[in-house]
């Protein structure tokens, strides 16, 4: 997306969103690609040597559904921008009534309702997540 002088505050904001994602897409492409030649070249490395190596790029792999995450941010902001370019009218209120909160998932729950995409909240901001306690005790509840 290319934004020329005469862009709006929200036009520019949206051409930075859309320049970190696919900046954020390229690097994450090239760890991937990086992590599977150095799979493949751990193949042909003796026992000792590609358990570390294969441990090690489990760690990459792991880390790397951090790219989702921001995807998922970067959505929610956009949304948010839209919203605030819109002066802030529309069906919405606020741009994250489209995000289920816990307590009505567990209402939908309740009712029989739920829907996988009642489920699908996002990456939550720090402080606002169900803590590890939280999460045991809704499995508790299940046995």
């Amino acid at each position: 997306m290319t934004v020329d002088a005469t862009a709006s505050t929200s036009e520019r904001a949206r051409a930075e969103l859309e320049a970190i994602d696919t900046e954020l897409q390229s690097a994450f492409d090239r760890i991937l690609g990086a992590a599977e030649r150095v799979a493949v070249a751990a193949e042909v490395l003796g026992t000792e040597h590609a358990a570390s190596i294969q441990a090690a790029l489990t760690d990459i792999f792991e880390a790397s559904s951090v790219r989702d995450i921001a995807g998922q941010r970067l959505t929610a902001v956009r949304e948010a921008v839209d919203h605030l370019a819109d002066g802030g009218t529309g069906t919405q209120s606020r741009p994250e009534r489209k995000r289920d909160k816990s307590s009505k998932v567990e209402e939908k729950y309740g009712h029989g309702s739920a829907s996988e995409s009642g489920l699908l909240n996002g990456p939550q901001l720090p402080g606002a997540a169900r803590t590890q306690t939280e999460v045991d005790a809704l499995f508790d509840k299940l046995d």
